[in-house]
């Protein structure tokens, strides 16, 4: 524990995160991730590897800032950061070597097909939400904290500890697992989660097979600028959010985004669904209309230039 406090740079960890930070005389300052506030108030010291909020009076070594940033135990943070010791540390003395068995229980089956593996990962953002108190907080703020919501179309989280989850590449099991999840889309060539730090929403047929997944960054200015806030699984567009709605009404609201569609959803009107953007009408959703016997749909876009322009 002493060398991880001493030795995983908590600079190199905050960055790798998505935290903007900007240099403060020897030490470096970003907006608190535990309050808020619009002056940069959190400080993080190279040279002690300790962060203080001035603000809200929050510090701590490494080990405290991956147990308040992931919602995570003391004993689940260290295992973070073991995992993660090659990667981030500071000192140039070299790394002793480590069993690179995973500890902590894989949550994806290592022969399942692509569409499980992908219902698995979907199931382990539903529990992640549950444990992530930033995410929740977002919800809040968006008017969308509605328990039903939350767990019928398996709202999640992906906070970046996925990969510490499986098994390591250098495995074969490991390897093959990785690969399966970089041709989902789930992680990208580099290894990355793709949604990291995103709120995660699948899409879901009637029979629960998922044929698109929507993220939504939540750290909002704390993101590197050009960070790309809305993420969908690579490849064209397929599947229609709450298809259930078609089967039990001859009406249909159409909203631009899945958020406002969800906001509709919460307020009682349980008929709502969306496109992709102003430019996502798929495929997809004009069968839905079609099978399903829609006699009209309220298009309940956003009242700017691309909204206006799509009508």
């Amino acid at each position: 524990m002493e060398r991880i406090k001493r030795d995983v740079s908590l600079v190199r960890l905050a960055e790798s995160q998505g935290y903007q930070l900007k240099k403060h005389g020897k030490d470096y300052a970003l907006s608190c991730p535990f309050h808020e506030e619009k002056t940069a108030s959190c400080v993080i010291s190279p040279k002690t590897n300790l962060f203080n909020c001035f603000g809200c009076g929050t510090g701590g070594s490494v080990i405290d800032w991956v147990m308040k940033t992931q919602g995570v135990s003391f004993r689940f943070a260290c295992e973070l950061l073991q995992k993660d010791f090659g990667l981030v540390l500071e000192s140039g003395t070299k790394a002793t070597r480590q069993n690179t068995t995973t500890k902590l229980a894989p949550p994806l089956a290592a022969n399942a097909d692509s569409q499980t593996a992908l219902r698995q990962v979907i199931d382990y953002y539903h529990e992640t939400f549950k444990q992530a108190p930033e995410v929740q907080e977002y919800l809040r703020s968006r008017g969308l904290d509605h328990p039903e919501l939350i767990e019928r179309f398996k709202l999640g989280f992906a906070n970046r500890i996925l990969g510490y989850r499986l098994p390591e590449k250098n495995r074969k099991a490991g390897a093959e697992l990785r690969g399966k999840l970089q041709d989902i889309g789930i992680l990208r060539s580099s290894g990355h989660e793709h949604f990291n730090g995103s709120l995660v929403v699948p899409i879901m047929d009637e029979n629960g097979i998922i044929s698109e997944v929507y993220g939504r960054k939540i750290l909002g200015k704390r993101l590197r600028k050009g960070t790309v806030q809305h993420l969908y699984l690579p490849g064209p567009h397929d599947g229609v959010w709450n298809i259930e709605a078609f089967r039990a009404t001859d009406e249909i609201i159409l909203c631009e985004a899945l958020l406002d569609a969800m906001t509709f959803w919460v307020h009682g009107f349980r008929n709502a669904t969306a496109s992709y953007g102003t430019s996502g009408f798929t495929a997809s959703h004009l069968a839905a209309l079609k099978q399903h016997g829609i006699k009209r749909a309220l298009i309940a876009y956003d009242r700017d230039e691309a909204g206006n322009n799509y009508l």
